[in-house]
């Protein structure tokens, strides 16, 4: 039992490491990249020359074995140069060989030769011809989308298994970290309060507030507008900030997806917790600005968020550098964006950039 085992689990690491490899080889080929992506002019060009010099050698060797052969063989070694011909370089330039490759053979190596006159041998030879390559092609440009889709398939289930990665350690992180905001929020409420009472309302609506930022984690009610600014507002609600006048957001009103809602909510949680614990929401006089536009960058029409601080403690990079830092730059990540962090003398700037299409309900928009 215990060789059977040891056998079926060589066996098994032996067929996933073949299929890995198997499949990083056909992803790097021509036939592949070409589907994903237009091939360059220079780069098609070279591809074009190595398909003819196949076809070239596929006819010298007709001509070789013309001798040798009886007859009704004319496309013994078309054949091949078709097949290594789209599977090296796709169906279109399987399709150039096979059509030089017919013509060849209807010209030189079926009766009557030297001649595209058609007789009922003929007639049959190449329809004969043209439904062997159909199917050849066919298969080769069936094995290649089937590829395509697993390779997306992989990049999802990669990006999926670090997504949760992500939503793990930050699950791990906000239980360390709640106690250190609701310190934060009591001391921003003590600041304000006149009077006990006020002092504990105060405390219950801020309290509430963090509860439903926490919320957010499965996405905003269906009540609610799905919008950048209602994502920010949500995830700021536990620090008091929005009647203050001491936050300033403007920014369109984007339509934000379900996936993005829960990052852009971890993002400015995050934030927000840093500026309470670090910036300047733990001074009274601290001031958050927070703008947002969309810009043409690269020719991908990004959401360009700045994130600045005014008014609180000089910036110190250790306190923030930690796991938020990281935080913010990899699930900023999963959207495809990028974070930067520039610790300026009047407080910590952020900007993020999200392309719109990674978090907007309707990328299209201008």
């Amino acid at each position: 039992m215990l060789l059977k085992r040891v056998e079926t689990i060589g066996a098994h690491f032996f067929n996933e490491s073949f299929m890995t490899l198997a499949t990083k080889w056909f992803t790097a080929l021509p036939a592949f990249q070409a589907s994903e992506q237009p091939v360059p002019a220079q780069k098609r060009a070279v591809h074009i020359s190595i398909a003819l010099l196949i076809f070239a050698i596929a006819l010298a060797a007709r001509f070789l074995l013309d001798p040798y052969l009886p007859v009704g063989f004319p496309y013994l070694t078309f054949f091949p140069a078709v097949i290594i011909t789209g599977f090296l370089f796709g169906v279109p330039l399987g399709g150039l060989v096979a059509t030089l490759s017919g013509l060849s053979a209807w010209y030189y190596f079926i009766p009557p030769f030297h001649s595209f006159a058609l007789n009922s041998g003929k007639t049959i030879a190449i329809c004969f011809f043209v439904f062997i390559i159909l199917v050849d092609l066919g298969l080769i440009h069936l094995m290649t989308k089937a590829y395509k889709a697993e390779a997306r398939a992989k990049a999802d289930k990669e990006r999926i298994v670090d997504y949760q990665d992500v939503m793990v350690n930050e699950l791990d992180h906000r239980i360390k970290n709640i106690f250190a905001t609701m310190n934060a929020v009591i001391s921003m409420s003590q600041r304000h309060a006149k009077t006990p009472e006020e002092l504990g309302a105060k405390l219950r609506e801020r309290l509430d507030a963090m509860g439903r930022s926490n919320l957010l984690l499965r996405g905003l009610a269906g009540k609610d507008d799905a919008t950048l600014p209602a994502v920010l507002s949500k995830a700021l609600a536990p620090f008091g900030v929005q009647d203050s006048g001491r936050l300033i957001a403007h920014g369109a009103a984007i339509p934000v997806s379900g996936q993005a809602i829960v990052v852009l909510s971890l993002i400015f949680h995050e934030l927000g917790t840093n500026a309470a614990k670090y910036g300047a929401l733990s001074a009274p006089a601290g001031t958050l600005s927070v703008l947002w536009d969309i810009r043409d960058i690269d020719g991908c029409p990004t959401v360009c968020i700045n994130w600045s601080e005014k008014g609180g403690p000089a910036p110190a990079p250790s306190g923030i550098n930690g796991f938020g830092s990281t935080l913010i730059k990899r699930i900023s990540g999963t959207l495809g964006g990028t974070a930067e962090t520039n610790y300026a003398p009047h407080g910590a700037e952020i900007v993020i950039r999200l392309p719109l299409r990674g978090i907007s309900a309707y990328p299209t928009i201008p």
